[in-house]
């Protein structure tokens, strides 16, 4: 006859894991309302932060004596802020729904499945809210454009007899040894004319540097 052994497995053993995953997510249901209250207020709180944000690069954008251009990081915060709000808008519209299954004081539901699962989504919007929340603290919002060194200047593109001259002067430009360059000559033989083909032509070097 063989041996005879046994084996005790503790009801510990298995009933721990269930039990920890259960409370888990019973506390999405228990927590639901309370979750649902501090979702509403921390959005509130984010709105105001926005708005406080989006004031600051108006204002910055605005500025007359200085072209600012707002910050890639602000911008992005600013439309993750949009994202959320949608997604926030439409968990607080699905609420009144889940919360009437609540029974027990809160504690359960008529439909713990479904009741889970919103919890689990106001407790996940909670967080996120307050994640951008914290990133929306900017110490700058926008930053100095530099304006272009040169602008282009209209002038008649039939003006003509003077390219000699112009290649002139634009190969002196080009040259190290030359720091100052003079145009002289009575009034109307065209010295106002020439500045503006030159300044022109400086544009037109800048773009091509452009990427």
């Amino acid at each position: 006859m063989g041996n005879i052994f046994s084996v005790s497995i503790s009801g510990d053993a298995i009933f721990s894991p269930c039990l920890n995953c259960t409370v888990a997510k019973t506390a999405y249901i228990r927590d639901l309302e309370d979750n649902l209250r501090d979702l509403q207020a921390e959005y509130q709180k984010l709105i105001e932060a926005r708005n406080d944000v989006t004031t600051r690069v108006k204002n910055a954008e605005d500025q007359p004596e200085m072209k600012m251009k707002r910050l890639d990081k602000v911008q992005g915060w600013l439309s993750r802020v949009e994202a959320v709000g949608t997604e926030v808008e439409a968990t607080v519209k699905d609420s009144s729904q889940e919360i009437e299954r609540l029974c027990l004081g809160g504690y359960c539901s008529r439909n713990c499945k479904s009741s889970y699962k919103f919890g689990k989504r106001v407790a996940e919007k909670l967080r996120a809210v307050a994640t951008l929340k914290t990133e929306g603290d900017f110490k700058d919002v926008a930053e100095r454009v530099l304006k272009d060194s040169v602008n282009e200047i209209p002038i008649d593109p039939k003006i003509v007899g003077m390219q000699s001259l112009f290649d002139k002067v634009w190969r002196c430009l080009g040259e190290d040894q030359v720091g100052i360059i003079g145009l002289h000559g009575t009034g109307g033989v065209g010295k106002t004319t020439l500045l503006t083909q030159i300044n022109n032509n400086f544009c037109n070097v800048e773009e091509k540097k452009s990427p």
